[in-house]
């Protein structure tokens, strides 16, 4: 009797990846670590996944191009961040205010590192948090008004919004060209991220993690300023 073959197994690629995790306090940095950080995630692995595949395949695609547009964007908000990071510091410390605002429901957030975009924009939302807590800190210490207070956490939402807005959609715009291109590696890279993403999800879910439900006239704000 002749021997069994084994089943044929399709070989997959192996791509590298890191975990990542943020450490969370307020609440406005916390509206985007869920949902929101799942679709910027899954958009930034795409465009680098597509631009690389298509660099490869069409001599008239600047891989090097849609990098650092999606760089820059990046970029400017980190250093609109560690400037008002450094002039809030600063101003505090003038005041002779030691002590940081402390908050009862910090959240952990753990994903997965398969871009260098995707580590910059953790520390971007990381830093975020960073300056949310340093203006709570002046409100509670009474070195600011409340309406002061309020005012730069929404104009700094809303700067936010705009940002991860922008890039999810040149997530979809690359996922476009991604399944134009009749790539069915290309394709099954992506179904495969997005899988991930759902399965991330699901198992957040199941952790009791509650995705933070906005107000429709703060919500409607927050698309207002990322369209």
């Amino acid at each position: 009797m002749a021997a069994t073959k084994p089943a044929a197994v399709k070989y997959q690629y192996s791509k590298p990846s890191l975990k990542g995790v943020m450490n969370l306090n307020t609440e406005q940095a916390k509206f985007f670590a869920g949902n929101r950080f799942d679709s910027l995630m899954t958009a930034l692995f795409i465009v680098d996944v597509t631009s690389r595949n298509l660099a490869k395949r069409l001599k008239t695609f600047n891989h090097k191009a849609v990098v650092d547009a999606v760089s820059s964007k990046i970029e400017a908000m980190e250093t609109s961040i560690n400037d008002e990071i450094v002039r809030l510091e600063t101003m505090l410390t003038s005041l002779g205010v030691t002590e940081r605002a402390g908050y009862s429901s910090p959240l952990v957030r753990e994903f997965q590192v398969t871009s260098p975009e995707i580590k910059r924009m953790s520390k971007v939302l990381q830093s975020f948090d960073t300056l949310i807590t340093l203006v709570d800190t002046a409100w509670l210490g009474e070195k600011i008004e409340s309406s002061e207070a309020e005012e730069f956490r929404v104009a700094k939402s809303d700067k936010m919004a705009k940002l991860i807005r922008s890039l999810v959609g040149l997530g979809q715009s690359a996922r476009v060209k991604a399944y134009s291109s009749k790539s069915a590696e290309l394709k099954a890279e992506i179904e495969k991220v997005e899988a991930a993403v759902l399965t991330e999800k699901a198992a957040r879910e199941a952790s009791g993690f509650i995705e933070q439900e906005v107000p429709a006239d703060q919500l409607d704000s927050l698309e207002e300023a990322a369209a």
